[in-house]
């Protein structure tokens, strides 16, 4: 009876795809979203591959389980049947039908060809937000006179979603104290603060943005930001964290391109493979210092001998540390997770892994020459890729460099829906067609991905969070956006709009929800305490950077000299093992007043004070950083060398501008808070200066919450 049932149903289900020798739709998608999870890989369990025809008949270490021609002689199928079934281990059994199909197959004589190969489909990515293609959606239509852009219309429909309300708008000096900071990492000058508050014109915001957006400020605050996603440092990082004097030109190609506006697809090529795209650019090669911008050991490359095993691994290592940066940074996917296996939550093999290795296997870091800009072959040294031949990469079981297993050639990810994961490389052999290849993919129309990621990235530095909270991963372990329709329309916006990054900005902040006061509110809080559904604009503590760059703006200090090598803010001795000195620190040296963007960057010993001030690490990724409020962040703001030393310059600023202690107070209050003090801050200042001086109070105004918080 059981025999005839298998015939039948093998009949109907899967008589045309045995003709051509075709493995049935139904019995692969039972293997891979049942199965393979466990049989598969270079140690299945049981010894039992079920990825290729040839594994699956071999079997495992219980010796054949197919059976051709004898679906009730098979052990699969008595593996998978009965009252209490031994497979699969984890999850529901199989149903009474899916038994049913798998016996027909194996009576039919298990039709498979040789060239298929399953793979993990529990979770395809088919249906997960962030791997879908990019579509633009349907704004929503919202009875009222509140929004301004698009973007407030996604935002007010959640908020009636959940009974929420938007904050009024907040006051001029609020604003301009907001964008200033927000675009430049600056304060508004006092003079700037009272046009922008005496402009009446209906256009006032808009050409305010838009000449902030115009600056070289606007360049330098936002290149932070991604040389802190990229981990860019100009020592080496590891034991023996030896600087890279020539690591500089790379932040300043950021810099310029985001002032240039360059056309974001343009950005990742020119950073993945711009010496290979552009050969005749010498711009073009700098950028591919993103690529090792990351830590390097030195003693693992430099000092062990070849054919070791640590070598292997540190090279190995280094491999790993290009691919990780390149796809957590332009595509939020953690694809280093899967180095010793496939990924336990998204969709991406061990297989995809050393695919990508692969692309990165002839890339080694270290100085190499530019032309100048008058095309001269010798004004630059820039430490970025350099090319030689690919080394092979092989797939290592439990990503042990003992155990090699295939041979794996330059490919990327499956999981992107709609775009095939195949390179177009002319010339494998050729090391840089690879990297040309691999972000000729990166920046593919039908990448997605590419997309909403950097959205979300500028979200977040607008908002201190990004619509999707975990910008780096966009998988199963990461965040689901709180909006998603609106990361996708402004995806969607980003790439059909040129792909500019300044267009992005003004489309952000020109919105109602971006111009919210940031006053609490509890009845609210009740519903959403961390207002991640934009019912109001966040209060926010400035980075280490805006503090310290504040600090000399409003005291006269500020030096706005831009690019050139990093200023070195320690004492540096170069013998067996760098040391980096920062007590010899020079608070009043000239070098000094730079923006905090030109500091010379060291891996294993930060500046004291940014890192009080939670500085980023350059030796991880920092898609966002931490915010924290210690004891010890308000001594040092107090008493560290800088501090002191530009409170006594800003002291001497308000006595040059006045010989009156009342207009002195309010000069300080103007400078430092884009507002005037009022009448019971002036009497309080006035008797802590007869008692501390004048220098005094600019340490206290320094370490106040109006200076160090935007809101």
């Amino acid at each position: 009876m059981a025999r005839t049932f298998y015939c039948l149903l093998w009949f109907f289900c899967v008589t045309t795809a045995a003709r051509g020798g075709e493995l049935p739709t139904t019995v692969a998608a039972i293997f891979e979203r049942r199965c393979i999870q466990c049989h598969a890989g270079t140690e299945p369990k049981g010894g039992l591959s079920l990825e290729t025809r040839r594994q699956a008949l071999v079997g495992g270490d219980s010796g054949p389980v197919l059976g051709l021609g004898d679906a009730d002689g098979s052990l699969l199928i008595e593996y998978v049947s009965g009252e209490k079934p031994q497979m699969p281990e984890d999850g529901e059994p199989l149903t009474a039908d899916e038994v049913a199909v798998l016996g027909a197959w194996i009576q039919s004589g298990a039709p498979w060809p040789e060239d298929r190969v399953l793979v993990d489909r529990r979770f395809d990515g088919s249906e997960w937000w962030s791997l879908k293609p990019l579509q633009r959606p349907a704004v929503p239509e919202i009875d009222s006179d509140w929004p301004r852009t698009p973007v407030d219309q996604f935002a007010l429909q959640k908020m009636h979603e959940l009974k929420l309300t938007p904050s009024p708008e907040a006051d001029r000096r609020t604003l301009i104290r907001r964008l200033t900071f927000d675009l430049w990492g600056l304060p508004p000058t006092p003079e700037e603060v009272a046009d922008f508050v005496a402009d009446t014109n209906l256009d006032a915001y808009e050409r305010l943005v838009d000449r902030l957006l115009a600056s070289p400020r606007y360049g330098e605050r936002w290149g932070r930001h991604w040389l802190d996603v990229v981990h860019f440092g100009e020592s080496h990082g590891y034991d023996k964290d030896k600087t890279r004097p020539n690591a500089w030109p790379y932040r300043d190609y950021v810099i310029h391109a985001l002032n240039d506006d360059k056309p974001y697809s343009r950005f990742v090529q020119e950073q993945i493979a711009g010496d290979v795209l552009w050969p005749d650019n010498p711009q073009a090669a700098v950028a591919t210092g993103f690529v090792v911008a990351g830590p390097w050991d030195f003693v693992g490359h430099v000092e062990l001998r070849e054919d070791t095993v640590a070598k292997a691994i540190t090279r190995s290592l280094d491999r790993d540390d290009m691919l990780m940066t390149t796809m957590s940074t332009f595509l939020s996917l953690t694809v280093h997770c899967a180095r010793c296996h496939d990924h336990k939550f998204d969709p991406i093999r061990q297989r995809d892994y050393y695919h990508l290795q692969a692309v990165f296997a002839g890339v080694e870091r270290g100085d190499r020459p530019i032309a100048g800009t008058n095309g001269d072959a010798a004004e630059q040294q820039v430490y970025a890729v350099k090319s030689i031949a690919p080394r092979p990469v092989h797939l290592l079981v439990r990503g042990e460099v003992t155990s090699p297993h295939e041979l794996m050639p330059p490919r990327a990810v499956e999981c992107v829906q709609g775009l095939p994961p195949e390179l177009a490389v002319d010339d494998p052999n050729n090391e840089g067609r690879r990297r040309a290849a691999f972000a000729r993919w990166l920046t593919d129309p039908r990448n997605g991905l590419l997309r909403r990621s950097i959205v979300n990235r500028v979200w977040h530095y607008h908002f201190g969070q990004g619509l999707c909270a975990t910008p780096n991963d966009f998988g199963r372990m990461g965040a689901v956006p709180t909006h998603p329709e609106l990361l996708d329309w402004l995806a969607a916006e980003f790439s059909d709009t040129g792909e500019s990054l300044k267009r992005l900005h003004k489309l952000i902040v020109a919105s109602a929800v971006y111009r919210q006061e940031s006053t609490a509110d509890p009845e609210r809080e009740a519903i959403d305490a961390s207002a991640q559904y934009l019912w109001r604009f966040p209060r926010r503590r400035l980075d280490a950077e805006a503090v310290r760059d504040a600090m000399l703006a409003v005291s006269g200090q500020l030096d706005l000299t831009m690019g050139g090598p990093s200023v070195q803010q320690f004492v540096f001795k170069d013998d067996h093992s760098p040391v980096y000195d920062y007590a010899g620190f020079a608070a009043d040296d000239v070098a000094n007043r730079r923006r905090s963007v030109y500091r010379f960057l060291v891996r294993s010993v930060p500046d004291p004070f940014m890192d009080c001030l939670d500085c980023a690490d350059s030796s991880q990724l920092v898609a966002k950083r931490n915010t924290t409020l210690t004891a010890l962040q308000a001594l040092a703001m107090l008493n560290n060398k800088l501090v002191l030393h530009l409170s006594e310059r800003f002291a001497h600023r308000l006595a040059e501008l006045s010989d009156d202690p009342h207009e002195q107070i309010n000069h300080a209050f103007q400078l430092a808070y884009g507002r005037d003090a009022t009448d019971a801050e002036r009497s309080s200042l006035m008797k802590y200066i007869e008692q501390h001086g004048l220098a005094g109070a600019g340490r206290v105004i320094f370490n106040s919450n109006e200076f160090v918080f935007v809101d």
